[in-house]
C-alpha cells in the first residue's frame, strides 16, 4: 500500500497530466495477445559484444573502427540466420527476446547453478545482435517497443525471437 507521500505524489502527478481518474488512463498494451508472426532463429557461436568504437582520421578521411575482436563475424553469422527466414525487412514496431548462451568458467562449480555476473556485458551483447538485424528483419532499431535479454552458461550462441506487433 503507498504511504501517505506516494499517494499525494500520485496526485500530484495526475493533476500535471490532466487525468481526472485512473478510469481514464489507458491500459498497457499486452504484447502477447496482439502478436502478428513470430521470427525465431537460433545462432551458434561465441556471442561478441558491440563494444566502444574508436575514430580516428587517416589522409583526411574519417576512420571508425571497433574495439571488439571478432565483432564483424559474429553480426554476419546473426544476419545471415535472420536473412534465411524474412524476404523483406518488418516495418512496424517488433517485441525481441535474445537469449544468450555463454562458455561455462572452468572455475565456476560443476553441480551448483550459478549467475554469469561477469563479462560481456548484456546490454553490449544485445547491441551487436541489434545492429545485425537491422536491414535485415527490422529496418530500424528503434522499432523495438520491447526487448527481453537473458544471459546463461551453455553451448555458445544466442536464440533470437522477433515479435511482429498487430497495429
Amino acid at each position: 500500500m503507498p504511504s501517505q507521500n506516494e499517494a499525494v505524489a500520485g496526485e500530484d502527478l495526475m493533476k500535471h497530466h490532466k487525468v481526472e481518474s485512473e478510469e481514464e488512463l489507458e491500459p498497457a498494451p499486452d504484447f502477447l495477445m496482439r502478436v502478428k508472426r513470430t521470427i525465431r532463429f537460433d545462432v551458434s557461436g561465441l556471442p561478441v559484444p558491440q563494444g566502444s568504437m574508436r575514430a580516428f582520421v587517416v589522409k583526411g578521411r574519417p576512420i571508425i573502427t571497433s574495439t571488439s575482436k571478432g565483432l564483424g563475424i559474429w553480426r554476419q553469422l546473426v544476419a545471415g540466420e535472420a536473412q534465411r527466414r524474412v524476404s523483406a525487412p518488418i516495418d512496424g514496431p517488433v517485441a525481441m527476446t535474445l537469449s544468450f548462451r555463454l562458455p561455462r568458467p572452468k572455475s565456476a562449480p560443476k553441480k551448483k547453478w550459478i549467475y554469469p555476473a561477469k563479462r560481456p556485458d548484456l546490454d553490449k551483447l544485445v547491441r551487436a545482435v541489434l545492429d545485425a538485424v537491422t536491414h535485415v528483419i527490422i529496418t530500424d532499431d528503434s522499432q523495438v517497443v520491447s526487448l527481453t535479454a537473458t544471459k546463461d552458461y551453455g553451448p555458445p550462441g544466442v536464440l533470437v525471437q522477433v515479435d511482429e506487433i498487430e497495429v
